[in-house]
C-alpha cells in the first residue's frame, strides 16, 4: 500500500462493516423483517442482494415477491428489531480508532459516507462512542436521490468536504460501494475484515478487486501503517 495516501485529502468511511461489525446484525434481522413481510431469503442471498444498499432494496424487493407496499411499516419494524441488538451487541471493527487517530495527525479530513439512514448513523455512533471522530461529517443515503452503487452518495460527500474525487480515498465492503468509488472516480481500499466475512474471506476479496478495489485488506491495523507519519 506504499504511496496510497500521497494525493490524498479525504477519506470517505463506508460505516456497516467498516466502522462497525454491524452486517452479521443488520443482516439476520433482515432474514427475519422479509420473513415477516413474506418474501423470505435466506441469510447467503439476503448478503448477496443487499450488502451495501440502502432500506430502499429490500423495501422493492418485498414489493416484487408480494405485492405489498411496505414503504411505511418497513423501517419502524426493521429498526425497533435492530436497534435492540445493537444496544447487546455492537462492536467497532479492531483498529479503527487508530486508523482515525492516524489521518487526523497527517491532516487528512475524513467523513462517513453511508448507505445507511441519518436515524440508523445516530445509534450507531451513540452506541459504539464513534460519534466524536465525525461531528458534523456524516453522510447519508437520505442525502442522495441514487444509493450506491450510483456515485452519488460518494460525489456529495466529497464535495461537502471540499476535495475533489482524484484526491479521495473510499473505504469499502461491499461490491455496490466499491462500484460506486470507481463511477465517481475515487481510489478505494476493499475491507473484509468485518464479521460478515469470516466464513469466506478469500471470496469477497477476489468480489471486491473484482468490482474496481485498488486494494483489498482484512485488518485495519494495516491501513492505519500505510498513513504517512
Amino acid at each position: 500500500m506504499e504511496g496510497l495516501f500521497d494525493t490524498c485529502r479525504v477519506v470517505l468511511f463506508d460505516c456497516d462493516g467498516v466502522l462497525v461489525n454491524s452486517e452479521p446484525i443488520s443482516l439476520a434481522t433482515l432474514v427475519d423483517v422479509l420473513e415477516h413481510f413474506g418474501a423470505p431469503l435466506s441469510l447467503r442471498e439476503v448478503s448477496d442482494r443487499f450488502t451495501g444498499r440502502s432500506s430502499s432494496a429490500p423495501i422493492e424487493y418485498i414489493k416484487e415477491q408480494t405485492g405489498q407496499d411496505v414503504t411505511a411499516a418497513f423501517k419502524p419494524y426493521y429498526y425497533e428489531m435492530l436497534f435492540a441488538r445493537y444496544d447487546r451487541d455492537l462492536t467497532k471493527i479492531d483498529q479503527i480508532d487508530d486508523v482515525l487517530a492516524a489521518l487526523r495527525a497527517r491532516d487528512i479530513a475524513f467523513c462517513i459516507s453511508s448507505s445507511s439512514s441519518v436515524e440508523r448513523l445516530e445509534k450507531t455512533m451513540q452506541v459504539t462512542g464513534l460519534g466524536p471522530w465525525f461531528e458534523g461529517q456524516v453522510y447519508s443515503a437520505d442525502f442522495v436521490e441514487n444509493g450506491k452503487p450510483a456515485p452519488d452518495l460518494f460525489l456529495h460527500a466529497a464535495d461537502g468536504m471540499g476535495h475533489a474525487p482524484e484526491h479521495t480515498i473510499v473505504i469499502e465492503d461491499s461490491v455496490a460501494g466499491v462500484t460506486a468509488a470507481r463511477a465517481a472516480g475515487m481510489k478505494c481500499v476493499g475491507f473484509v475484515g468485518g464479521g460478515h466475512y469470516a466464513d469466506d474471506r478469500e471470496t469477497a476479496c477476489q468480489r471486491l478487486y473484482a468490482a474496481g478495489a485498488d486494494i483489498v485488506i482484512d485488518d485495519m491495523a494495516n491501513l492505519a501503517r500505510a498513513i504517512p507519519a
